[in-house]
């Protein structure tokens, strides 16, 4: 387990990396302005020029037809003509969303046609009274003005004129208001309203008349129908629109249009049941009829004017059971005529409701027939007989038919039972009265049958005015909880989440592209990195990037920031130098410096000639040796000729001295010294494997302070690693910007082998934008810091 100390240190390192890590983005911050702001201004004309859409919603209750309804149970036990009992939301809403009523809705509000005004930033859908002007169509043809579509701009000119133009037909059309417009697929004229007065001459307008059918498939994808909650019987119909006026009449009409076709389904079977009892009156009226003339030609006949006296005594008796018997022939009576208009019925109709037939189960089955029959011819208006509800629905209403049926035709052996038993009672009662007159027991024959007539017609009547009332007081189907209303903020565009989202990638894009720009940069960019990777060596000192116009070279008493970089490393880097195993506190015998890199072009020579150089301005005499025989590079900082003997000439030559092929540096730097490399060899390895480069740092050692060797490349080639052994210190140069970060892996590998004596880094080319480290040239600047450059 880690201890605490080490658990320090891993936190500390971690709070480190994230503090870089965002100032690496942070360094780029203008951009990420910029984006925002060009982002959020995108947004705000967006927001401008786009057309603000506002959701209206509307809540209804669908009543089932025990809810609001009048009762009639007390019109002779009867019971209200309709018993729902549960409301199917499914069925209802389908219905609610069907193109008959929706073709309602656009024929009663003229919705075919749109108009809007033309503005600056965008133009305003209009509707009612907000509109001006009214456009009359001239109805030649009832199909051709519902398909007809076409779109035309109106502008207005002075003296209530105006002029039409269509740029895909390029028609202009030059009129006045009440003047008949004969140039598009549908005559029409344009009309002034009382709202005129708000029509100016440099108003312009654009109307589109839009296909019938097109429209409702429009309409019904805007229109959104859904229940609120499964126990609930509430639906709440939505519609989104730009103009709220314009929404909130659509769906107030709808509602309109759904409750007036229900009411309608209503009085349907009020209507069919008044029509069944009109056809049975007229049939009973000529009945009765004829009993009462066959009384009145049998009275006549027999000269009979009153019943006897005698007779009321046995009537009395007769009276309980002869109630019971015509209540049974009543029964019966209807009980057949319903019968037979079950058995004698063709296709899917209402029956008639609430005849008085005695029987729960007859009158329950008869009021779910009807009740299918009404949600049958509902979904048949917005689908055909193939529908599967449809078809599910004419299975039911069979078996509901065929279940009313058996149901009567048990009641009828009931009642045919129950006569037959009242008929065995009535015989003893004829056997008491076989002694009467027979023309009395005629004459009760033929009141019997008017008795039974008459209170047959009253109860017919009875019902018919049960059927008209019901007819004229239809309760509506559904009950408005809240009328259309429309939110004062519009639901698109959402205008903070589009400012939101337009300030997230704003600052996402940039983001982005630094991060792919990271991702895919394989450079060594600043000192973090080498320290994080090369733990075990440390980066000595940094050395700012120049420009084309600096100078490259040190200059004495030079107060520059390059000046001020080398001075840094010069500190550091001696200071390392009495941790060398050769140094000596004594004769301070520790001074042969290396400069090296991984591959060319990072600036080892050009370290190596300032950090002589600043090291000479010191007081201490400084011998630059340039070492890299292959590729020399140190007489171009010089006025030497590249063909003057240097290094690799005294290792072919033991013959020449030292002391006459080392060079005077011309400039201001007295104490610095310089042997170049000389001419290239041809054999550069075996020249330095030799021991005469080990004399000849032991001579220079003797004579100079501090030797600094530039030496080659340590990826190309080994001549580095031939005579690493002969340095106190070896400065290893890393190119901000240049250096692969995979080379960091050879310079591990180089120091893990200790191929290189006491390796010590120094970062080249370091820009000051991206430098968290320190800063150069602590001298009076009154130059002021740009204000996007606040760290």
């Amino acid at each position: 387990m880690m201890n605490s100390e080490n658990q320090r240190q891993y936190t500390e390192g971690e709070n480190e990396d994230l503090k870089f890590l965002i100032f690496k983005y942070l360094k780029n911050w203008p951009y990420f302005i910029i984006s925002v702001i060009i982002f959020i201004l995108i947004a705000v004309f967006y927001l401008k020029f786009s057309t603000p859409i506002y959701q209206t919603s509307t809540s209804v209750k669908v009543l089932k037809d025990d809810e609001g309804g009048v009762d009639l149970s007390g019109l002779s036990a009867s019971t209200t003509l309709f018993n729902y009992s549960k409301v199917n939301l499914e069925n209802e809403i389908q219905i609610f969303k069907s193109r008959r009523m929706l073709g309602r809705v656009i024929d009663s509000l003229q919705l075919t046609t749109t108009v809007y005004k033309v503005g600056s930033l965008r133009n305003e859908l209009l509707f009612g009274e907000e509109i001006p002007f009214k456009i009359e169509y001239i109805e030649n043809d009832v199909e051709e003005r519902s398909t007809a579509t076409f779109y035309f701009s109106l502008k207005f000119k002075a003296n209530n004129s105006f002029e039409i133009h269509n740029d895909e037909r390029n028609i202009s059309v030059l009129a006045s208001l009440n003047d008949t417009i004969r140039e598009f697929d549908e005559d029409f004229i344009i009309k002034p309203t009382v709202f005129n007065h708000k029509i100016n001459n440099s108003d312009e307008y654009k109307i589109y008349k839009i296909d019938r059918n097109s429209l409702l498939s429009r309409l019904s994808n805007e229109i959104s129908i859904e229940a609120v909650g499964d126990k609930s019987d509430v639906l709440m119909a939505s519609v989104k629109g730009a103009n709220k006026t314009r929404n909130e009449t659509i769906l107030n009409t709808l509602v309109k249009v759904f409750n007036q076709d229900g009411v309608e389904d209503k009085r349907l079977i009020s209507k069919r049941t008044k029509e069944f009892v009109e056809e049975r009156l007229k049939i009973l009226v000529q009945d009765l009829d004829t009993v009462e003339s066959g009384l009145v030609e049998f009275k006549k006949d027999r000269g009979v004017v009153n019943v006897e006296a005698s007779v009321e005594e046995l009537f009395t008796k007769e009276a309980t059971s002869e109630s019971e018997k015509f209540n049974i022939e009543t029964q019966l009576a209807i009980s057949k005529d319903f019968r037979n208009l079950l058995v004698n019925l063709s296709g899917y109709t209402l029956l008639p409701a609430n005849l008085g037939i005695e029987s729960e189960s007859v009158n329950r089955l008869t009021n779910t027939y009807n009740e299918l029959i009404s949600n049958r011819n509902r979904l048949l208006s917005s689908s055909t007989e193939e529908n599967p509800m449809v078809l599910k629905l004419n299975e039911e209403l069979d078996r509901i038919q065929d279940n009313i049926l058996v149901s009567l035709k048990t009641y009828l052996q009931a009642l045919t039972t129950s006569y037959q038993r009242l008929r065995s009672r009535e015989g003893r009662y004829t056997g008491e009265i076989n002694n009467l007159p027979q023309v009395e027991k005629e004459l009760k024959g033929i009141l019997r049958q008017q008795g039974i007539k008459e209170r047959l017609y009253v109860f017919l009547l009875q019902k018919r005015e049960e059927a008209a009332l019901s007819y004229a007081i239809t309760s509506p189907t559904i009950k408005i909880v809240d009328f259309a209303y429309t939110g004062s903020t519009p639901i698109s565009p959402k205008r903070n989440m589009i400012l939101l989202g337009a300030f997230l990638i704003g600052l996402g894009l940039p983001f982005s592209f630094l991060y792919l720009k990271f991702l895919l940069d394989t450079k060594v960019n600043n000192r973090a990195e080498i320290e994080k990777e090369l733990t075990g060596l440390s980066v000595f000192g940094e050395v700012p990037q120049l420009s084309n116009s600096q100078s490259k070279m040190l200059k004495r008493n030079d107060q520059s920031a390059l000046a001020e970089a080398f001075r840094i490393f010069r500190t550091n880097l001696l200071h390392q130098l009495k941790f060398s195993k050769n140094h000596d506190p004594a004769t301070g015998n520790s001074k042969v410096i290396y400069v090296t890199s991984s591959i060319k072009g990072e600036g080892k020579t050009f370290t190596a000639n300032n950090l002589a150089r600043v090291i000479a301005s010191s007081n201490k005499k400084v011998l630059l040796i340039g070492a890299d025989l292959r590729n020399p590079q140190i007489h171009m900082y010089y006025d030497f000729d590249r063909n003057l003997p240097g290094v690799s000439d005294y290792l072919f030559n033991e013959n020449l001295d030292i002391r006459s092929i080392i060079q005077k540096d011309k400039s201001d730097f007295k104490n610095l010294d310089i042997l170049s490399s000389g001419s290239v060899p041809p054999n550069p390895a075996e020249l330095l494997v030799e021991d005469r480069f080990e004399e000849l740092i032991d001579v220079v050692k003797s004579i100079y302070d501090y030797v600094i060797v530039d030496t080659a490349p340590t990826i190309y080639v080994t001549d580095t690693f031939l005579i690493s052994k002969y340095a106190d210190l070896t400065v290893y140069v890393i190119k901000q910007g240049l250096t692969e970060k995979k080379l960091l892996h050879h310079v591990k590998e180089v120091n893990n082998k200790k191929k290189l004596n006491h390796i010590a880094l120094v970062l080249n080319g370091v820009v000051s934008d991206t430098n968290f480290g320190y800063g150069y040239g602590y001298v009076y600047n009154d130059a002021k810091k740009p204000f996007y450059k606040f760290w």
